[in-house]
């Protein structure tokens, strides 16, 4: 067993220079990115940036005019919320992929 503690901090020290390594490559390789996800056959979308921050939404008066209650914001959360898991699995892949 291992229990130099010098060693286990240069070896932590390089895994974070790595790991600041892939970050920065990761943002350069996805600047300027979109992800897109629609809901109720694409009359309900929302676009995010390659951070998850909100570009647009677009709304159809189709939905509007067939939504019932909160189901329009519903939709409008889901589609959000599943660009933003898209944009996010992107970046990490980017970075696990760098960090190895």
């Amino acid at each position: 067993m291992d229990t130099d503690p010098v060693r286990k901090i240069r070896e932590f020290a390089a895994l974070l220079a790595r790991s600041k390594a892939a970050l920065v490559q990761a943002e350069g390789e996805l600047a300027g990115r979109h992800y897109t996800a629609s809901a109720r056959g694409g009359l309900v979308r929302a676009e995010v940036d390659h951070r998850g921050g909100l570009v647009g939404i677009h709304v159809d008066r189709a939905a509007v005019a067939r939504s019932r209650g909160g189901e329009l914001g519903a939709y409008i959360v889901e589609v959000v919320g599943q660009a933003r898991r898209e944009a996010r699995a992107e970046y990490r892949r980017l970075i696990q992929a760098g960090v190895r």
